[in-house]
Parts: C-alpha cells; sequence; structure tokens
C-alpha cells in the first residue's frame, strides 16, 4: 500500500507539473502571437483611399491603410522576412505594381489612392495622375463675378461681425446701467439715513436747550413762584 501511495503522489506530481507547463506554454504562445499581431498592425503606415467604380461616372471611395510586406510570409501571415517588397492593405488586398512613385499626399500625409477592379474588387491598382475634368467650372466664372461673389461674402462676415459687437455692446451697456443704478439707490439710502440722523440730532438738541432755558427762568431771583 506504500508503494502504491507513493507511485499514485508521484503521478498526481507528474500531471500538476505537466498542467503547469501547458498553461505557461499556452500563456507564452497568446503572448508572442498577440506581440506579432500589434508589430504588423504598425506597418500599415500610409493612409489609402480605394476608389470603386459605380457607374454613371460616380465612384464610392473607402478609407483603409496601407503598408510595405514582403511575399515570404510564416505564422498566418504575421511574420515576412524573405520574398518580393510589396504593398498590402489592412484587408489584405494585395496592390500590384505598386512603388514609391505612386504616392500622393492625403490629409498633409504620404498615401496612396487606389482603384479596385470593378469585376474584381480584391484587385486594386495605384493612381498615379488624376486628372479633374470639371476644372472649366471654375474657369467659366467672369472675374467680376468672382469679385462680387468674394465682396458678398466679405459684407456677409463684415455684417455679422458687426452685429455680434453690437450685442456685446448692448448687454455691456446695460450692465453698466444696472451698476450706475444700484450705485445710486446705494448713495440715496445713506443720504436719507445721514439726514435723518441729522434732523434728529437737531430737534434733540432744540428740546435740550428748550428744557435748560425753561429751568434757568423758573430760578430767576425776585420773582414769586
Amino acid at each position: 500500500m506504500g508503494l502504491l501511495g507513493d507511485f499514485g503522489t508521484q503521478g498526481a506530481s507528474i500531471l500538476t507539473n505537466g498542467i503547469l507547463w501547458i498553461g505557461i506554454l499556452v500563456v507564452f504562445l497568446v503572448f508572442t502571437f498577440g506581440i506579432l499581431v500589434i508589430k504588423r498592425q504598425k506597418k500599415f503606415t500610409y493612409p489609402a483611399l480605394i476608389l470603386n467604380d459605380l457607374g454613371g461616372g460616380k465612384i464610392g471611395v473607402e478609407k483603409t491603410k496601407a503598408g510595405w510586406f514582403k511575399s515570404g510570409k510564416i505564422l498566418f501571415g504575421l511574420l515576412d522576412k524573405t520574398g518580393e517588397r510589396r504593398l498590402e492593405t489592412k484587408d489584405k488586398r494585395l496592390v500590384q505594381q505598386g512603388s514609391t512613385e505612386d504616392f500622393q499626399e492625403i490629409g498633409h500625409q504620404r498615401g496612396l489612392i487606389l482603384m479596385a477592379k470593378s469585376d474584381d474588387p480584391k484587385i486594386l491598382v495605384p493612381i498615379k495622375r488624376l486628372k479633374i475634368e470639371n476644372k472649366e467650372l471654375l474657369m467659366a466664372i467672369a472675374p467680376a463675378d468672382y469679385r462680387d461673389a468674394s465682396s458678398k461674402i466679405i459684407k456677409e462676415a463684415e455684417h455679422e461681425t458687426r452685429e455680434g459687437w453690437e450685442k456685446i455692446a448692448s448687454i455691456v451697456m446695460y450692465g453698466l446701467l444696472g451698476i450706475i443704478l444700484l450705485i445710486s439707490i446705494i448713495l440715496t439710502i445713506q443720504y436719507s439715513k445721514s439726514q435723518m440722523n441729522a434732523a434728529n440730532e437737531i430737534y434733540e438738541r432744540a428740546v435740550a436747550f428748550h428744557e435748560r432755558a425753561l429751568g434757568s427762568s423758573s430760578t430767576v431771583p425776585g420773582v414769586a413762584p
């Protein structure tokens, strides 16, 4: 029984240690996988606009990010150490024949403008140059009309600014009038109190003088009571 007990104890210890090491290995793998995912996400440093042809001269625009990766990938594409350097988007679409010459400016940053193939949106090609077809609308505006439009905009801005200052000035004026009125009321009350105190003092002095006069007249010598 003692031998069987020792074997059981050793087996439980081995099983416990095995589970512990398996747990450590799982935590290590998850941690490593997370680091690789974060490292891959940091490579998407360039803003990208993907244009989709909607027909009738209209387009849809998708906003995403792109970055440089190598074609030789392992671990579900998380590591790329060998192979050809190429551009990819965050949704794992490859930019066909992408190069540094294809970069343009998006939000004051180097970025890409890409066009998706209408029958296969997974295929993206970079747009090297853009041509704006509606420039004639700007050129068709006569200089006089442009000046009139500019002067109108300036007048409207000045009018709005003037109205704003007038509102502020009226508020300040009413505030000053209110303060002056309050000070006037306080001064009037104080003056009225001082006048009343002076009148009471004069009255008290008059009464005292009258009483003293009556007292002195009642004590005049030679006058019968």
